[in-house]
């Protein structure tokens, strides 16, 4: 790939996304791309070609399809959708793994919550992190739950995401980042200020490389950024509009969700790690 490669526009048809949040890339180099208001998964290849997609159904529910806000990949090569189904005005969010292929398997409910949701895979215990404002949830593969507890921070949260030592991380929209262990333990947190302004505002994606940097969707700066795991910023990744959902390919590819636009943006290596 020599330069970055953008797709989609705002429709239903495949391609098209209609609130594009939540992506993730496989070991293979599939893009899933969670398209929110279209209640479907969409999957591409590395250079931005449309391979498929699949409506997000929820078994057990009459074959509803539910509106999937984020998606993770296990160390099987399974996703794991989180997303809404409405019923009665009421919000009712539910997490179903599905094979990449698209057939549900695994299904159970969360909460009934009317904010965004986001959900990540923690590969070294092999368990499930839900983000459902103001809670962070982490459950066993089979759906049972291990922890709850709150955001500490008290802002609204945006995304959540793992490392592999199986800390778990979320972005606040009170420009902040915290860190907490599986227990819920507040390991750290940090926010980014220069001579009073905010410089990480409305942080959404949020990303940790293999080597620790944490990676950060920096939507009111338009960019992407990158932090050392203290914290501490170390420089912008790539500057683009509204960026939300973030996701690194196996081989350093930067991918971002802009839903404001309804685009997806693929970066090459050396644009991420020049």
């Amino acid at each position: 790939m020599a330069s970055q490669i953008t797709i989609g526009k705002w429709g239903s048809d495949p391609g098209d996304f209609n609130d594009n949040r939540g992506v993730a890339v496989s070991a293979g180099n599939e893009i899933f791309v969670a398209d929110l208001y279209n209640g479907r998964i969409q999957v591409f290849s590395m250079m931005g070609i449309y391979l498929r997609l699949f409506p997000t159904v929820v078994p057990g529910k009459d074959k509803e399809t539910m509106l999937p806000s984020d998606v993770a990949i296990d160390g099987e090569g399974n996703l794991w959708v989180v997303g809404t189904l409405y019923k009665n005005v009421r919000h009712f969010v539910h997490v179903v793994q599905y094979s990449r292929d698209g057939l549900p398997a695994i299904t159970f409910g969360v909460s009934s919550s009317d904010w965004e949701t986001s959900i990540a895979f923690e590969l070294r215990n092999n368990k499930v992190i839900v983000m459902v404002t103001p809670n962070i949830l982490v459950f066993h593969p089979n759906g049972s739950l291990q922890q709850a507890f709150k955001n500490c921070q008290g802002g609204i949260l945006s995304f959540v995401a793992s490392d592999d030592k199986g800390s778990i991380f979320v972005t606040d929209r009170s420009h902040s980042v915290g860190v907490y262990d599986l227990s819920g333990q507040l390991l750290s947190k940090f926010r980014s200020f220069e001579r009073g302004q905010c410089q990480l505002c409305h942080p959404q994606g949020i990303f940790v490389d293999t080597s620790g940097h944490i990676i950060v969707s920096n939507q009111d700066k338009h960019r992407v950024d990158m932090f050392t795991s203290r914290g501490e910023f170390v420089r912008t990744v790539v500057n683009i509009t509204y960026p939300s959902g973030i996701a690194m390919g196996p081989d350093g590819q930067l991918v971002v969700c802009n839903q404001v636009h309804d685009t997806l943006t693929i970066f090459p290596r050396r644009m991420v790690f020049p």
